[in-house]
């Protein structure tokens, strides 16, 4: 297994951009999986780019770049991505997939003159909000929705109480609030041992944050931060039916906006929003209604894009894969 080099998660989560799937715990998680990570210095002390790599069949492969690569500011992306387009070709690889947390603006005209092409997105997340942590807490407060105040003061009535979470058995409890919310809202959820593994080498990293708000002694919400730079970032979260009732997500989430800025996060991440906030069909438009109530700005990313040193073997990739995919899952379910 291949080992960061030394001072790696300085640049590349620490840093102002920097972001947890470019962190050596991230390698880890992934390598454990089946990819081979390989750590990539372009400058010093950025950019930065953590590599996936996944070995196919006839000896071609894929690379991906989670987030990445971590430039210190924009002018730095076209070494970056040169960089980057220089390695698939080096390697031969079907393609080299690159989705920075950047906007549009400041990306895709870097992107396009390195040669990159806009892919299918690994990532879910295309825009978010984002609070300036800068204002104090009272501010911050008075700026909230009055519906969102009302229930977090609502959640504190009803004995609903947050604290930091730890060990296998909170991220148990934080699971289960996970599955159950996956069953209400019909999102893919994976294994209990998928989550343990994962959450626990992000917190155990000092990546991540677990806080459970619990009522009568019962987890009834709980959720999942990651601190990506300057960023902290409202990452996985969930509740059941009692939290619901009590309100308990959004005294939750309220707590982690004040640890977050008390923390020294100078933004606050909401995660997920519809790129479109008009789209009431959009899945992820309730969530979005929810967060919006803790004020924020809309952000977007310019999304995932592929260097692609091999142009028929890519085209002939991207009609076969979705088709092999499809196959296994098939062969899944109608397995005894």
């Amino acid at each position: 297994m291949t080992s960061a080099p030394a001072g790696w998660d300085d640049a590349a989560v620490r840093s102002p951009g920097g972001h947890v799937l470019q962190s050596s715990a991230w390698a880890e998680i992934r390598q454990g999986q089946g990819w081979h990570a390989e750590f990539h210095r372009i400058g010093e002390p950025l950019p930065v780019a953590l590599v996936l790599w996944r070995a196919l069949p006839g000896g071609m492969c894929i690379g991906y770049v989670p987030r990445g690569p971590i430039v210190r500011d924009e002018s730095q992306l076209p070494k970056a991505l040169d960089a980057l387009a220089r390695l698939a070709r080096e390697r031969q690889a079907i393609f080299v997939k690159i989705d920075p947390e950047l906007d549009p603006a400041v990306a895709e005209e870097p992107m396009r003159q390195a040669g990159l092409r806009r892919a299918a997105d690994i990532q879910p997340v295309l825009a978010t909000l984002e609070l300036d942590l800068a204002p104090e807490e009272d501010v911050l407060m008075a700026a909230l929705d009055k519906d969102t105040r009302w229930s977090i003061r609502q959640a504190s009535k009803r004995g609903v109480t947050i604290r930091e979470a730890g060990g296998d058995a909170d991220l148990r409890a934080l699971y289960d609030l996970y599955a159950e919310t996956g069953r209400r809202a019909s999102f893919i959820t994976r294994t209990w041992d998928y989550y343990r593994r994962m959450w626990g080498t992000l917190t155990a990293a000092g990546h991540a944050s677990v806080r459970l708000a619990e009522r009568d002694g019962k987890a009834v919400a709980g959720a999942l931060v990651w601190r990506c730079g300057e960023r902290e970032v409202y990452q996985s979260a969930a509740t059941n039916d009692a939290g619901r009732s009590e309100y308990a997500a959004y005294a939750l989430l309220w707590r982690c906006i004040i640890e977050a800025r008390q923390s020294g996060a100078r933004r606050f991440d909401f995660g997920g929003i519809p790129v479109d906030v008009t789209r009431k069909d959009d899945p992820m438009y309730g969530p979005y209604l929810f967060k919006k109530g803790f004020g924020g700005t809309p952000r977007r990313f310019v999304g995932a894009h592929d260097a692609v040193p091999r142009d028929l073997v890519y085209r002939a990739y991207t009609i076969a894969e979705p088709l092999y995919t499809s196959a296994l899952r098939l062969a899944g379910r109608i397995r005894p």
